[in-house]
């Protein structure tokens, strides 16, 4: 069996993996509000899948072949854990074509919180006060970066159909989260992997054929060929697997928080790429952030 199949970071190298998960969702974030006006998002979620698929299936068919008996067991729980997180990325994309980055970003922001209460709700996870604390601090971090510390904007925010969707993906994110723990220990994470993305691939084949037909084709041009390249490695395959990692060695609730990383790297590379300003408000946001997940990270339950 292949170390990838059998990989178990410690608890300071899950945290890098989340850490490297948040930065690479939103650097792909940058890339495809960057395109969406020439790369149709169904398009961009079907092939980079593929992609995805076609490099991992070297690596995972020995440990589907050794664990085929387990795997007949929690094939359905497998093919739901892809849909779910399918389900995100595709409205994720489909979003950033109705809304604007601040709304979604917003809305995005509150994976955290959902994630624990759905672990709380499905798995009598237990959130303890520090915990709470935590999420909030983190929370109110992207708040004030993504309102501007003014908050006539949040007064003023009207939600539209792209807001909708982002909803939907962080539920589904948040359900993917707490049944990640449901997969038996037998099954490492290049075998996780390929039924997220197999499942992906197979179960956009239809969507993405509706928008071919009736909205619009997929180009395949050396700039769309690119972003696939791109998104289907960084995003698709590697920040899922070093996102399955953290979150097997830490938990949920611990791991969610991390989310909050997003817009901090956005507003980052924002600056780097797009040549943006850099205010107090991004700053003291970022400053919330990192205090949020270190009080996640360092108060354990009980308050230990």
């Amino acid at each position: 069996m292949n170390r990838l199949e059998t990989f178990r970071p410690g608890p300071a190298t899950a945290y890098g993996l989340l850490v490297t998960a948040a930065f690479l969702w939103a650097a792909g974030t940058v890339v495809a509000r960057g395109v969406h006006a020439d790369i149709p998002p169904m398009g961009l979620t079907f092939w980079r899948a593929v992609l995805a698929l076609a490099i991992l299936t070297p690596f995972a068919l020995p440990a589907l072949r050794q664990n085929r008996g387990i795997l007949k067991k929690h094939i359905g729980l497998l093919v739901f854990l892809g849909v779910m997180q399918t389900v995100g990325q595709a409205f994720i994309l489909l979003a950033v074509n109705y809304t604007t980055a601040i709304n979604a970003t917003l809305v995005n922001a509150s994976q955290p919180a959902l994630t624990a209460v759905l672990a709380w709700l499905v798995m009598r996870d237990r959130v303890n006060g520090w915990q709470i604390l935590g999420i909030v601090l983190a929370l109110v971090g992207v708040g004030v970066m993504v309102v501007k510390a003014d908050l006539q904007i949040l007064q003023a925010m009207d939600f539209n159909i792209g807001d909708v969707l982002v909803i939907v993906a962080v539920i589904s994110w948040g359900i993917y989260a707490i049944s990640l723990h449901r997969v038996p220990p037998e099954l490492g994470l290049t075998t996780i992997l390929f039924f997220v993305l197999a499942t992906g691939a197979v179960g956009m084949i239809p969507v993405y054929a509706f928008e071919t037909f009736f909205i619009r084709p997929m180009p395949f041009t050396g700039e769309a060929v690119l972003v696939v390249v791109i998104l289907g490695f960084l995003i698709s395959l590697l920040s899922i697997f070093f996102w399955n990692a953290g979150l097997r060695e830490v938990g949920p609730n611990r791991a969610s928080v991390f989310i909050n990383l997003i817009p901090v790297f956005g507003a980052g590379l924002a600056i780097i790429f797009l040549d943006e300003r850099l205010y107090a408000y991004h700053v003291a946001g970022a400053a919330l952030v990192m205090v949020g997940i270190t009080t996640v990270i360092l108060k354990r339950r009980g308050g230990s």
